[in-house]
């Protein structure tokens, strides 16, 4: 950190702006009995003013968290930067470093990220994530945070919520998980929650026993939520049935299949690193993405990275929220909140995106002919639009699973590396929407693999992955369907010339049109 940063005093201009964040901060805190009276801070034209409270807020955090946490005090040691500044005119956190699991989270312990390295001794909730780590992560969330992440949520589905006061069945995977956990938590000051896990058998039950005199919200992971739609023992003409998904994307063409069975089908953008419910799909963001498919020209305007994909679209309040994409695609983010007990100031949680301000977005929209698109906005909330992951990995039944990881344990085994040349992790949809993971081989020039090494193969990969990745463990035992290995001979297939690259392209996500269009799957 530069002498000149310490010693530089506040700019009147920054005393005022983060005495008004304060004050602000404070009656919100004081006034908020619920969530409609948290909605009066949601108005209507009022965006431009919580994007830039939010950059205030996001300084303020930063000036506490680099006096009073030690780990944040001793990151920032070891990085050059020129620090945030707040004048009349501009409000930035300028070059302040990134930090992430790896640079972050690990090397320091979980009471040194704590103000003043002090972990309260009540109203504290640990959960925890795994990832393709296979070490579980602890997280440590504090009485405040927990109710600001319960009004952000139950703002976020207060169409589901409120208006029906459905009976929420939480599908998310159970224990300490941080999903599943914060899920129930969030919901419970609103709602009616059972929180069951990824059983279907369990939901059906609940169903028949609750009986249809009740709406209902099923909360879980996309495959999960797919499962349970096709089961043949719901009568769905019976029932009134949203669905809330979350942990990984869906397709236009997935939303358009689960609707056949449930009334709603609404998304949810958070990580366990941050918070579960960082931003949300909204009708608006919905026919957004919808007329991005459509229309070639808006999506050329819109879309700023040309990965071949259609990205999900959420919607977040910068007010509470700061999202900035760095020089890779990735998207940072800082909460900007002075009460969660751990600060994350400009994270990188390693996805690729971008965000957009809801009034400039307007100007694109109606520049395009999609003005009507507007009337569908409820909130001028800024827009983000979420590619999916940057480490190169894929997502199977709500688990993480990376190529580094199959690649460690192919090469484990000496009899199959010494074939192999390449393989890809393929994650496509069927013409029934079910997302299917594929670990596609390729095998050396003038090599053979019969049926039994590839079955022998893909039985030592899925056995490795439950030892190493305790998230993958749990999404095998729970989904019906498996993983599957295909092999394919020395530049065939979806290795061949026309698919050759400089650098390897170890992960695919595709849709069912082109999982047919590659022969993954028959025309």
């Amino acid at each position: 950190m530069s002498t000149k940063l310490k010693k530089k005093r506040r700019s009147v201009s920054e005393r005022v702006a983060t005495g008004l964040a304060a004050f602000i901060d404070w009656f919100i805190w004081t006034v908020d009995v619920g969530p409609s009276m948290h909605r009066i801070f949601l108005a209507p034209n009022i965006g431009n003013f919580r994007v830039e409270m939010g950059k205030i807020r996001a300084v303020r955090l930063y000036r506490h968290a680099a006096k009073k946490v030690p780990a944040y005090k001793d990151f920032l040691k070891k990085h050059d930067f020129a620090g945030p500044y707040i004048t009349t005119s501009e409000v930035t956190l300028n070059d302040l470093p990134e930090m992430d699991k790896a640079s972050y989270i690990k090397p320091y312990s979980l009471v040194d990220k704590l103000y003043d390295a002090k972990l309260p001794k009540t109203g504290i909730m640990f959960d925890e994530s795994s990832g393709s780590s296979g070490t579980p992560t602890s997280w440590v969330r504090g009485r405040k945070e927990r109710r600001f992440t319960q009004r952000i949520m139950q703002v976020a589905f207060r169409e589901y919520i409120d208006k029906r006061s459905p009976i929420v069945i939480n599908t998310f995977s159970m224990g300490a998980w941080a999903t599943g956990l914060n899920t129930t938590i969030s919901l419970l000051g609103v709602g009616r929650v059972k929180s069951i896990g990824p059983d279907i058998r369990k939901v059906i039950d609940t169903l028949n026993e609750l009986g249809n005199d009740f709406d209902y919200a099923i909360a879980g992971y996309p495959p999960f939520l797919k499962q349970l739609a096709d089961s043949k023992e719901i009568d769905w003409s019976k029932f009134r049935i949203s669905a809330i998904y979350g942990g990984e994307g869906i397709s236009e063409a997935m939303r358009d299949t689960l609707l056949e069975k449930y009334s709603d089908v609404v998304g949810s953008y958070g990580a366990s690193d941050l918070e579960i419910n960082i931003g949300h799909e909204t009708p608006f963001s919905i026919a957004l993405r919808k007329a991005i498919i459509q229309d070639k020209g808006l999506r050329e305007a819109l879309l700023k990275q040309n990965r071949g994909i259609i990205p999900m679209i959420f919607q977040y309040n910068p007010y509470d929220y700061l999202m900035e994409t760095n020089e890779k695609g990735e998207l940072v983010i800082t909460i900007c909140r002075l009460q969660n007990l751990s600060p994350r100031i400009r994270y990188n949680i390693h996805d690729l995106g971008h965000v957009m301000d809801f009034y400039e977005l307007k100007k694109t929209l109606k520049a395009h002919g999609h003005a009507d698109l507007l009337k569908r906005a409820e909130l001028d909330f800024a827009v983000m639009f979420h590619y999916g992951r940057s480490d190169l990995s894929v997502d199977y039944n709500g688990a993480v699973v990376g190529p580094e990881e199959v690649k460690q344990i192919v090469n484990s085994k000496r009899e199959y590396a010494d074939r192999i040349e390449g393989f890809r992790l393929i994650s496509y949809e069927d013409a029934e929407a079910h997302k299917h993971l594929l670990i596609a081989i390729e095998l050396e020039e003038g090599a053979k693999m019969p049926k039994a090494d590839s079955d022998a193969l893909l039985a030592h990969i899925v056995a490795s992955l439950q030892d190493s990745n305790l998230d993958f463990k749990s999404a095998h035992r729970t989904s019906p369907l498996k993983p599957e290995l295909r092999v394919y001979e020395y530049h065939t297939g979806i290795f061949d010339a026309q698919h050759q690259k400089l650098k390897n392209d170890y992960v695919w996500n595709i849709d069912h049109k082109r999982a047919v269009d590659e022969g993954i799957l028959k025309k």
